[in-house]
């Protein structure tokens, strides 16, 4: 609660821009870089975020499948590396 108190709505605000702006960079990257379709880049990103929900929800409003394909090469690979990134971040700034 104190956390809270003494960065109130500043920290809420920066949360989202760490959240937000990831998704962003890599849409923004897959579109002009890479040249992936939107619907595909978008599955990546859901992927990447391993949200399933996400994904459903897309599927939803798409009524497309192929958007899981995007998703499911990516939801292994973003597994992992949050099970590592959790294992080793307290290591490396111990």
């Amino acid at each position: 609660m104190a956390v809270l108190l003494e960065y109130g709505a500043a920290l809420f605000f920066l949360g989202a821009l760490m959240t937000i702006l990831p998704m962003v960079a890599g849409y923004i990257c897959a579109r002009k870089v890479f040249s992936i379709e939107t619907l595909n880049s978008l599955g990546s990103i859901c992927g990447g975020m391993t949200s399933t929900p996400a994904l459903g929800t897309l599927m939803a409003v798409t009524k497309i499948e192929a958007v899981a394909v995007a998703y499911a090469a990516t939801y292994p690979v973003a597994l992992i590396m949050v099970v590592l990134c959790c294992e080793f971040i307290p290591i490396i700034f111990k």
